[in-house]
């Protein structure tokens, strides 16, 4: 999408629906102009004072006629979500309401907006750079307190500072190498021994950005889990019991699952995403096959298994293959039924050197052990509740490929290679980060995040 700054863009900006109150929005130059043609307030003024509310009835100028009592206020530029005049209409709450006055603005000049476009101007206006434009939506769709946290962290531009940092200790580098490019012979004072050592600290600072996207991801999608085991050892009543519905079928047939079911759960603010899979064995019909190679696709991408056990049945070579399926992959064994008498033995499991809990999920006894232990694998990989974390799958790439050129420079530089090779990793770098932020961005990027947004936002 071409942004235009010299047309008004309109939308309804509340969630569509009935409720208390209504907002309808415009930006643009002629905000003004069309609220002075749809809006008599109540109290007549000779002027329209910038950032105060007044209240009077939203007009439809062809004909005269009151559409709704409304509060409205015309907001001067720069001093505006999007750095243009804005004007902002808060009618009641009902759809027909607003989409009429929708409809007015738009029959008095205005254009109805585009996905995110509001945010959009913002960034384009430099109000906000693209990390804190695309935390706006982060926020909106924030499903608990720590993903609330995150999100306005990065809307405060706490993200956009340091790697604005990171950016000018790579900046002020490069200006060195450059200048031991252009002047070579000249006698300026530049520290080159020093260079390995100034990009061990920025790689050092890009790691520990980079390290906390694990917490990042959790917080704001959640880690995935995967309840794996044979037939008939209580997986979906697992998944019930841990999720406290009635998410999945349960019989006594084997095989009652056949597709990947999900919920999510949520332990000390973090999201853990709970999926029940189809019982791993040889397959009795084409169906069945079908949804253990789901199954099997799905593994690899899991961040925890739950090997499900029947402990009042005997270890079974369905047991050992399923097992065979996650090896490798970090997994908690689940020895489930532990409401009836014990058959299994557990030496089998302890001699695999896994985590394991006695779960019943009939009663539910063990199930608060076993959310612990879920708890502890995000834990293990470095929880930290102060610092910046990266939540944002495209900065983390980002990070990871300014990371990888400025090793790649650092490698240049321990063994004496030609600075020209130093100076084009060091734009490398620059250039991702500046993704980032959005200096160095495409129109097709851009058209892909604010393609996310609703459009009133």
């Amino acid at each position: 999408m071409k942004t235009s700054f010299d047309d008004t863009i309109a939308a309804i900006s509340s969630p569509l629906g009935q409720g208390g109150i209504g907002i309808i929005r415009m930006s643009g130059p002629g905000a003004r102009i069309i609220l002075k043609k749809i809006f008599r307030p109540r109290k007549r003024a000779r002027s329209f004072p910038s950032h105060r509310l007044h209240l009077g009835f939203v007009v439809d100028p062809g004909s005269g006629k009151d559409v709704d009592e409304v509060f409205a206020v015309y907001m001067e530029q720069p001093r505006t979500y999007t750095r243009e005049d804005m004007a902002e209409v808060y009618s009641h709450g009902g759809l027909a309401a607003q989409k009429a006055i929708l409809a007015i603005m738009m029959d008095a000049g205005a254009r109805l907006a585009e996905p995110g476009e509001f945010t959009r101007r913002a960034f384009l206006n430099g109000r906000i750079d693209l990390a804190q434009a695309e935390s706006v939506l982060d926020i909106i769709e924030s499903e608990s307190a720590d993903e609330l946290t995150c999100a306005v962290s990065h809307v405060k531009g706490l993200l956009s500072k340091r790697i604005g940092r990171i950016k000018v200790e790579t900046q002020e580098l490069l200006a060195e190498v450059e200048a031991q490019i252009d002047f070579p012979e000249e006698e300026i004072e530049i520290r080159a021994y020093k260079w390995p050592d100034r990009l061990a600290e920025i790689v050092g600072s890009l790691s520990a950005l980079v390290a906390s996207f694990y917490e990042g991801r959790a917080i704001k999608q959640g880690l995935d889990v995967l309840i794996v085991g044979r037939t008939n050892v209580g997986k979906s009543s697992l998944l019930n019991a841990l999720v406290l519905t009635e998410r999945a079928i349960v019989t006594p047939v084997a095989g009652t699952t056949r597709d990947l079911l999900d919920d999510v759960i949520n332990i000390r603010g973090i999201k853990f995403r709970i999926t029940d899979t189809a019982g791993l064995r040889r397959p009795l019909d084409p169906i069945e096959k079908e949804g253990i190679d789901r199954v099997k696709r799905r593994i690899p991408d899991a961040d925890i298994c739950l090997w499900v056990l029947d402990a009042s049945d005997a270890y079974t070579g369905d047991d050992e293959a399923a097992y065979g399926e996650i090896e490798g992959k970090k997994v908690i064994a689940v020895l489930n039924k532990a409401d009836l008498s014990r058959r299994m033995d557990e030496g089998i499991v302890l001699a695999k050197g896994l985590d394991r809990v006695s779960v019943s999920a009939l009663t539910g006894s063990g199930l608060e052990e076993l959310k612990d232990k879920l708890y502890a694998v995000f834990s293990d990989q470095g929880h930290n509740n102060s610092g910046l974390l990266v939540t944002n799958v495209r900065h983390r790439d980002a990070l990871v490929r300014t990371e990888e050129a400025l090793r790649r420079a650092r490698g240049c530089a321990d063994a004496g290679e030609p600075v020209e090779f130093l100076a084009f990793e060091l734009r490398d770098a620059l250039s991702c980060l500046g993704e980032i932020t959005g200096e160095t961005c495409s129109e097709e990027l851009l058209d892909q995040i604010f393609s996310r947004f609703c459009i009133g936002k």
